[in-house]
Formats: C-alpha cells, structure tokens, sequence
C-alpha cells in the first residue's frame, strides 16, 4: 500500500474511532468490562431499529503486555520496546517498520465501542458458521502484566453496515456483536515493515537519521551493461583535465564524462529512493525468481553515506520494478512512474552525447592520419598575468597547423565539429582490419593525463566504429566522417 495512502487512512480512522471512543464514554461512563457487564447508549434511531450499542472494551494500555493477533496474511505478537518506547511486533524484530501502524492495533485491542448486539450464543438457532465463527477473519488475544487475558474473534462482515464492520465475540461472553476494526488487524509484512529501502544505511548507531546522504562511486552491471561500468565524482578543479567542469565521469570501461542531466537523475534516485509497496519478507529462492531477481536485470553498486551498498533491479515491467538489497531479505515494489531514470539506464542515457568528449580548454594538441589526411596541430597557451577577477581569461591560446599558424577560433570550431558527431548506436562488436581514421589527443598536463587514440573502423556503408582505449564504444555515421575529413584539410 502507498505510504501517503496508508497514512491518511490511519489518520481517518484513527480520528473517528478516539472521537466515537469519548462519546461514549463521557455518554455513558466505563464499566467493568473484564465482567462483560457492558455500558450502553440508545439513541432514538436505534430505537427504531432495535439496535443496542456501547462500550466492549475499555482497559489502558499501561497494564497491557502483549496482544496477539493472526489473520489471513499473518501472525504477530505485539509488545511495548521498552528502549524506544514505541509499538513493537516480535515478528518483524530488526526490521524498519512503521510503528505508527503498530500502535492501531495495541489501543484498538483494549478499547473498543460495539454497535449492536446481534445474537446469544446460548441460543437453541445459534450457528457458528452463519457469523463466520467456524473460520475467523480474526484472532485477536490481549495479556497483562496480572497475567489475566481475554480472547475477542471477528466472523463475517456485517451486511448492512460499512466495509469495516464485523460480527465479534469475546471470550466469557455469550453475546455476538457488530463492531467496527481497523484494517490494521487484517493486515500483513508489506503494510507494517517500512517502505524506506535504505533505513539500515540512513541511520546511525543510536538509531537517528544521517543529516547528509552523499552518493559516492556507483558501478552498472547487467543486461544493458555488457562491460561492467564505473561512474566516479570529478572534483577536479583543474582546468587541464579532460573532465573539466563534469559532475561525474565514467572511468571504466573507458574515460568518458557522464551528461550533467543523467547524473543528477541517478544521484537523486539513489539518495531519495523510496519503495511504493513492501512485496516480500523472507522471499524463497522459488519467489526470487518469480519477481525477477534471482538473475538481475540491472545491479546497482554504490557508496551511500559512506556505506557500500548492492542493489538488485528487475526489469521494468507494466510500470513496475523489484529491488532487493544485498545482504537483506526484502523485496521492495516500484513504481516506474515515480523513478527518473533508475528504470531505464543505459549507457547511452549515461555517456555524454559527444563522441569526442574532452574539455577544450585541456587539449594540447591534436594528431589526425588517415583517409587521405595526415596533419599535427599543437596548441599553445600563455598564463595571463593580468588575470585577477573571476570572469578574466587565465589562459591565451595559439595554435598551428603541420608548423603553419592558425587562427584559434578556426580550431575551436574544428573541436566543436570533433565533438558534434552523431552516435548511432552502442555496444557494438569489436571491429577487424585496420582504422580508417586515427585522431590522438594530447593534453597541457601530460604527466597526469596520457595521450588518448580515438580509432573509426569502418563498420558498414553508411557507419564507422568508435574504438577508445582499446574497446568498441559507438558508431557514427560515416557521412559526419567525411564532413570532418574535409573540415580538416581546409583548417
């Protein structure tokens, strides 16, 4: 159940089961109710239609021990945690929960108001069965600290009145009422056990919330992700790096900054990612496989708040997605609505859309060979002394052409045309024979970045593949290669 829905429907029916709760006990006053000797209010519509209604249950929590109370979803054993003070279910020990949903069932179990009186158990045409007594929807058992219980079951629901009213008996007391539950008593593991899929990540040793959650190296595997990929932050502040000015950037399979606009997508889903629906507790290997997870379709690896953390995705599916932590033993539901791009990461949606993707300002030289041009252009830049403000130009450029001056601009241009190529498709197979076309970057900063050889095979009539460090990455139509080719040889 979404969290926003259950929390209302908590409150509503809290508010009108405290509200009903006080009318009557300011109507009537409270009776000894462990004698079953009931207090009742009749109104003048209930004259009229013979109903009866009172106060069934009326003890305080603070002599409760334990309330034990098993449906068609579960069975659970609740108790007051003394270190926390809250709400506590035996069953779900170690666990996030919500404890708020806890406490419905702790205060609804001792105090409670009935609407009518329906039937004698003493009664020669009595039957079980017409009541739903022969298989309760609901069992519910309350313990004190005395060591003195009582029992009360819910039957059928009770035709004619709302959706959450049904017929009740309590243990040492013949009648059979009509009484209003909570839904918290039918309720199971996916209602009670938190939606926060990063509660053990979040919190510190005492229990409280982590100020700051930061998302550190995060690596993709999996169907999408033929060759595992590494995204890393770039704090560089050095303008002689390559990744200069990107967020984050991915160092493996190779160098390539990651788009601004996928990286902040990633980084808010895993800091902020909240499951829609707790879907199983404890799943068997049998229910792993059923939910997607027992062969992953996406493996997310990262460090949150400094913790390592693995999760498991399966792929996405009429608006929904699985994930289970490693080490843990939830699945959690997605909806795929709700996500920004954890649902659809691929390394396209990751790369930054540049074939060519290294910081101008970093490029020291550049050497083409191949289709009919083989030519060497160095840059050169010259500190400007005269810089003070931030908006002042740190460096000037020059460049040359096979030892022949250029205009500068002409050469951002080209680098700008370098950079502009089209990718036409991803993960493509590794190419044969040799390049047609081999572009080598240099850098300002040699000694911390080497010299990188970019490769284009030929991959078909109308595309050419793009080979960095080694591995094929891309490819780009061969129209663009050509149009580059030319813009070289008129540079």
């Amino acid at each position: 159940m979404n969290r926003k829905k259950r929390n209302l429907l908590l409150l509503m029916a809290a508010t009108l089961a405290v509200g009903a709760l006080f009318w009557f006990l300011t109507s009537v006053g409270t009776e000894d109710t462990e004698n079953h000797d009931h207090g009742q209010s009749v109104t003048e519509s209930d004259v009229h239609s013979g109903r009866k209604t009172g106060v069934l249950l009326n003890y305080s929590t603070d002599d409760l021990k334990t309330v034990t109370f098993s449906n068609s979803k579960a069975k659970y054993t609740a108790y007051l945690d003394k270190k926390s003070g809250s709400v506590a279910f035996k069953e779900l020990k170690g666990y996030s929960v919500n404890s708020k949903f806890m406490e419905t069932v702790w205060y609804g179990s001792v105090q409670m108001i009935y609407q009518d009186i329906v039937a004698d158990t003493h009664d020669k045409d009595y039957s079980p069965r017409n009541y739903g007594f022969d298989k309760p929807s609901l069992t519910v058992k309350a313990v004190f600290k005395n060591g003195k219980s009582y029992t009360f079951k819910a039957g059928k629901k009770t035709p004619g009145y709302e959706d959450d009213v049904y017929y009740l008996s309590v243990s040492g007391d013949s009648n059979i009422y009509v009484c209003t539950l909570d839904s918290a008593f039918f309720m199971g593991d996916s209602y009670y056990l938190s939606d926060d899929i990063f509660s053990d990540f979040d919190t510190d040793q005492d229990g409280k919330k982590k100020n700051a959650i930061k998302i550190g190296e995060i690596t993709l595997s999996g169907e999408q992700f033929k060759r595992e990929l590494t995204i890393k932050p770039n704090t560089t502040a050095n303008m002689s790096s390559p990744f200069y000015g990107y967020e984050y950037k991915v160092t493996s399979p190779v160098n390539w900054p990651v788009k601004a606009s996928a990286a902040s997508m990633l980084v808010y889903d895993l800091q902020y990612l909240m499951a829609d629906d707790v879907a199983v507790l404890k799943p068997t290997s049998k229910q792993l496989k059923s939910y997607g997870l027992s062969s992953p379709y996406l493996t997310v690896s990262f460090r949150r708040g400094g913790l390592d953390c693995v999760m498991y995705c399966s792929r996405p599916d009429n608006e929904k997605m699985y994930v289970i932590l490693k080490d843990h033993d939830i699945i959690y539901e997605l909806n795929t609505n709700s996500l920004s791009i954890l649902h659809q990461l691929t390394p396209e949606n990751i790369y930054s859309i540049n074939a060519i993707s290294a910081t101008l300002e970093a490029i020291g030289g550049v050497k083409i060979s191949g289709g009919g041009v083989n030519c060497d252009i160095a840059v050169n830049r010259e500190e400007n002394k005269n810089a003070v403000a931030e908006t002042d130009v740190l460096y000037k450029y020059s460049v040359s052409k096979n030892g022949e001056e250029k205009n500068y601009s002409a050469f951002v241009k080209l680098m700008k045309q370098l950079n502009g190529s089209s990718i036409i498709r991803w993960n493509v197979k590794q190419p044969t024979g040799k390049p047609y076309l081999t572009i080598t970057l240099s850098f300002f900063d040699s000694s911390k970045y080497k010299p990188e050889k970019i490769r284009f095979y030929q991959y078909s009539q109308r595309e050419y593949a793009v080979v960095r460090e080694g591995l094929p990455v891309n490819t780009v139509s061969a129209t663009w290669v050509k149009q580059f080719l030319n813009d070289v040889d008129e540079f």
